[in-house]
């Protein structure tokens, strides 16, 4: 079988008018500068030198050059603008799964679960106790082992539960003031 003969790009095109090298040296995709090609009127392809001329002397370049330097920052700059917004989006998804998580943890504890087979649970579960245990400490006593039960919610309590701590049994504590004996 011969072998074919590679085809030329056609006079018009994107692929006549920005070559892959061009596009590369720029670092957008070849219709945009093919685009800014034909919006300035030009016919002719560009040239890898006058590509790399226009990228590092804008004030030098053509009023051809100024319509491609531009299409290629507006290019970059809505490429930029579109990842930034995916990974936002990919923030605001992790945030709302961790909220329904949260939710589905403190039913748990609250049902009295005694494992979380999820680590990210097992982690808001150790959240909410060791927050709560900080909290026994602070507990509006004059020494660090008492503490009045009405200012921890149900869900508190389970998850000192949970770990291990029983409010009334100051030996289990797992955070204690300063002055704390034990």
């Amino acid at each position: 079988m011969p072998k074919r003969k590679p085809q030329l790009a056609r006079p018009g095109t994107d692929q006549y008018s920005c070559p892959g090298p061009v596009s590369g040296t720029f670092g957008v995709k070849r219709h945009v500068i093919a685009e800014a090609m034909r919006q300035a009127d030009r016919t002719q392809p560009l040239t890898v030198a006058e590509a790399k001329r226009w990228r590092d002397h804008p004030e030098q370049a053509s009023e051809e050059g100024v319509a491609v330097l531009v299409a290629v920052a507006v290019a970059v700059a809505a490429a930029q603008a579109e990842r930034e917004h995916r990974e936002r989006q990919v923030d605001i998804e992790y945030e709302h799964r961790m909220m329904i998580l949260w939710e589905k943890v403190e039913r748990r504890l609250l049902a009295g679960a005694k494992h979380f087979r999820n680590p990210d649970a097992e982690l808001i579960a150790a959240d909410i106790a060791f927050r709560a245990g900080k909290e026994l400490v602070r507990a509006h006593a004059d020494v660090c082992g008492q503490f009045d039960p009405s200012f921890f919610s149900e869900v508190d309590m389970a998850a000192l539960r949970w770990a291990g701590v029983d409010p009334f049994d100051h030996s289990t504590w797992v955070v204690h003031r300063g002055d704390c004996r034990v």
